[in-house]
């Protein structure tokens, strides 16, 4: 047998090593060989744990822990679930107030309604991602330690939609402005002032909801943009002096009986023209409107209390009134004496009916057809047309023409004062002058009547004795052999019907009457 030598311990046996050591030794090695395979066992198993955990996690897709949306957790969830819950909470049972500035305004509506849609869908997706990147470990390292990771839910906004909505709150919101406006109110006229209004502003609501969706889809409130509309005319208080100005204005009729001579003036009431004052909002302006209905009822007033025998159916139209009362002048017109009948008398002929009358015969037979002078009798109601028929031409107010036959003197009137008066001769009693009222119809320097070759120097026709044969006024007459008439006969009857002056004043009249003069003829 060899001898074993001591050595330091290495591990390793010698031969001088004694079987006991051996043996202990063996038992160390056996117990380290348990604790490795303890401890390789304990790995494993959690190992498999974890494997069976990531198989499952994959397999269904499930989401992380701490996974949120916004602030509802959806842990554990797959997809599907996740999708179910982020669209019955965001699209379905949310709702938002959309308030306007005034507390108590506004109106609640659903994210659809505004525009608003959360893609459930996108947003399940986007929490299942977390742990699937490609770094995965270090998302789950953290859903392990317990940290919350929040996913923000995936918000589309439709313009067109909101609009919509917006467009229909405005039409129920809205309020338009009333301008400034004047009205008859307790006997006056007053202004009343203009009120602002309201306008939704549907452009700026529509970016309020696009700027903000996430913040207004969380707060469940929105901001609906209205605006004051103010009016376009707010104060008509100046337009009160207008309208007193335009209430003191005279708005008058004057009416001219040329017949009679006598001026006839009326003026509309103050209560009537309040009622014609029209106020034009957009312009601002204020008239005298006076209605043609207006106007008709006062003249049929007026023309009553002229009685039965006049009118004024000489008046302009209607349209012509309410012209010149609006430029602010006087209507002018002309009184009519109406048609009458005469009942013949015994003994009475046509021609003595005209001279009673003053009406030439030939206008009394047009009005009575089949009327003859020879077969007029006593009994007869005859037509007599109105005196106004002598009157053709538009009557000359301020001047007037009066001869008295009996006193065989002219007077000459202007503007109611005597202008001149002249010795005169009429017609001899074969030949009479027609007492009446007629008119300057025509000038005629120097006039011939055939009938007596004689001239008539400054001849002014005023009436038909026939139709075609005009008696008028002029000078004194020279026959065509230069022989003077009547010179000395001025005072006295001398004409075959005419009205002779001397020469100077034939001139002076005939540059004087204007056509149109009123000539009145007494007996």
């Amino acid at each position: 047998m060899q001898e074993v030598q001591s050595m330091p311990n290495t591990g390793q046996t010698t031969p001088n090593d004694t079987i006991a050591d051996l043996s202990a030794k063996l038992k160390l090695r056996k117990a380290a060989v348990l604790v490795v395979s303890l401890a390789a066992l304990a790995l494993i198993i959690p190992l498999s744990l974890f494997s069976l955990a990531v198989v499952l996690f994959e397999s269904n897709q499930w989401n992380l822990p701490g996974v949120y949306v916004y602030d509802q957790p959806v842990a554990w969830m797959d997809p599907s679930e996740t999708q179910a819950l982020v669209d019955q909470s965001w699209n379905e049972d949310r709702q938002i107030h959309l308030r306007a500035a005034n507390p108590g305004e506004g109106t609640w509506l659903s994210p659809g309604e505004l525009g608003y849609w959360v893609d459930a869908q996108a947003t399940a997706q986007k929490a299942a991602a977390f742990g699937r990147s490609e770094s995965p470990f270090e998302d789950i390292q953290a859903a392990l330690a317990g940290e919350q990771q929040v996913i923000l839910p995936v918000i589309y906004f439709d313009e067109a939609l909101a609009r919509q909505t917006l467009e229909a709150i405005a039409a129920e919101m809205d309020v338009t402005p009333e301008n400034a406006y004047v009205e008859f109110q307790d006997g006056s006229w007053q202004t009343l002032p203009g009120t602002p209004g309201i306008q939704v502003d549907v452009d700026a609501t529509l970016e309020g909801l696009f700027q903000n969706a996430f913040t207004n889809l969380v707060s469940g409130s929105a901001l609906l943009v209205i605006e004051p509309v103010q009016p376009e005319i707010s104060d008509l208080s100046p337009l009160l002096d207008e309208i007193n100005t335009l209430l003191s204005q005279d708005l008058i009729l004057n009416a001219y009986d040329p017949i009679l001579d006598e001026a006839l003036t009326w003026s509309v009431p103050d209560e009537a023209k309040r009622e014609w004052i029209a106020f034009y909002p957009e312009t601002s302006e204020v008239k005298l409107t006076i209605p043609l209905t207006a106007i008709k009822s006062l003249v049929q007033s007026w023309d009553a209390e002229l009685g039965a025998d006049r009118s004024l159916s000489g008046l302009p139209k209607f349209t012509a009134i309410k012209k010149t009362w609006q430029e602010g002048s006087v209507v002018q017109g002309i009184i009519v004496h109406e048609p009458t009948t005469y009942l013949v008398g015994v003994g009475e002929s046509l021609w003595s009916i005209s001279l009673k009358l003053g009406m030439p015969m030939w206008h009394i037979l047009d009005a009575n057809p089949g009327l003859t002078t020879t077969n007029i009798a006593a009994g007869m109601n005859l037509a007599i047309p109105s005196r106004n028929v002598l009157l053709p031409l538009e009557p000359v107010e301020f001047k007037r023409i009066v001869i008295d036959i009996s006193e065989q003197r002219m007077t000459v009137y202007e503007n109611g004062q005597v202008r001149s008066t002249h010795i005169i001769s009429t017609g001899i009693p074969d030949s009479p002058t027609m007492p009446g009222v007629f008119q300057i119809q025509t000038h005629e320097i120097n006039a011939y009547a055939s009938n007596w070759d004689l001239y008539m120097p400054h001849f002014m026709g005023i009436y038909e004795a026939w139709p075609g044969f005009m008696n008028g006024i002029h000078g004194l007459p020279l026959l065509s052999n230069g022989q003077r008439l009547w010179a000395s006969s001025l005072g006295t009857p001398a004409s075959y019907g005419c009205i002779i002056l001397d020469l100077g004043a034939a001139e002076d009249l005939y540059y004087w009457a204007d056509p149109g003069v009123v000539v009145e003829i007494t007996r």
